[in-house]
């Protein structure tokens, strides 16, 4: 049987260029999309929000953080003791930025793995943390509305979580949380020469330590199993350990948690429950094998929908007896 050898037909230059000027185009539009969809469900007005919503659940999704291969923005911010600290100044060794808030669940769970990476790389790697908006404010901890208001909330995060320090506060326009994406809770990865080399939206995940590795190693995270970028939520840490961080906001915090991501609660106090057994695979800088990974998830799910399937009975029922 004879196989027809199709000739090679190359596609004319002027073909090439027009596609690749309408897929400019397309993916310019896609982007504008979604800076004006960000803008709309999370406005700078609203930075500091008295109360939590899904907008801004759907709005930290959408943020993509800054790119690796940039220059990383310089800024100047006090730490809690009154020092000022400048980026630039840090420049010599690698520097990991690491965003967090008072009242998130996210920076509560996160805890346990940076420490664990301080203490793997604290000579070798600097290690800085800014306090940015309220993520979950409530009644005994509300969207700031003074600096001294932020600055002492960090110093109860410092004190509460024995944060080793730098933690620097952010002011209340958000100025360098908004110059790094305007997101709650990424995490910074930038070399030597104050080049970002990694960017991680959702705090830290496996990814942050194999980016760490391959720099000290080569000086490039993106030679080898590290990811320049990680975009992923990583929920299970805050699923297991960050039960505190909406708590410290009070029962307004937790209630708009739960109406801004539907199934939050139980899934933290599932969290809470089976900690001893869930730590080992939450809490830790790497990754979960895919077979685990897939097992715990299903896991959560089914339990998660087993405790919402009986709040909901017992509300029925004391329905019923009214």
């Amino acid at each position: 049987m004879r196989v027809l050898e199709m000739p090679a037909c190359p596609v004319p230059a002027s073909i090439a260029h027009a596609v690749r000027e309408r897929l400019t185009v397309l993916l310019g539009g896609a982007e504008e999309l979604r800076t004006r969809t960000i803008d709309r469900l999370d406005p700078a007005r609203d930075l500091n929000f008295d109360h939590f919503r899904a907008r801004h659940m759907v709005a930290e999704l959408l943020r993509t953080g800054l790119p690796p291969g940039g220059e990383a923005p310089d800024f100047e911010l006090p730490s809690t003791d009154g020092h000022p600290v400048r980026l630039s100044d840090l420049r010599g060794r690698p520097v990991v930025l690491h965003f967090v808030s008072y009242t998130c669940p996210v920076t509560r769970g996160g805890v346990y793995t940076m420490r664990e990476l301080r203490l793997l790389y604290g000579e070798q790697v600097q290690f800085v943390e800014v306090l940015v908006r309220q993520a979950h404010p409530g009644e005994l901890h509300g969207a700031y509305r003074s600096y001294q208001d932020k600055l002492g909330d960090a110093r109860l995060l410092e004190l509460e979580e024995h944060l080793p320090g730098p933690l620097l506060v952010d002011d209340l326009a958000g100025t360098v949380q908004r110059a790094y994406g305007g997101l709650a809770a990424a995490v910074y990865l930038i070399d030597s020469r104050g080049t970002i080399v990694f960017c991680g939206t959702w705090g830290q995940s496996p990814a942050l330590r194999h980016a760490i590795d391959d720099l000290l190693a080569d000086g490039d995270p993106r030679s080898s199993a590290g990811k320049a970028v990680d975009r992923r939520p990583h929920l299970a840490a805050a699923i297991v350990a960050g039960q505190r961080g909406p708590i410290r906001g009070g029962r307004q915090s937790l209630i708009d948690l739960e109406l801004g991501f539907p199934g939050a609660m139980a899934l933290m106090l599932i969290g809470r429950v089976a900690r001893r057994a869930l730590a080992p695979l939450a809490l830790r800088t790497t990754p979960v094998p895919h077979p685990v990974r897939a097992a715990l998830l299903a896991g959560l799910v089914v339990a998660g929908a087993v405790v919402g399937g009986y709040a909901r009975s017992r509300s029925r029922g004391h329905s019923r007896s009214w």
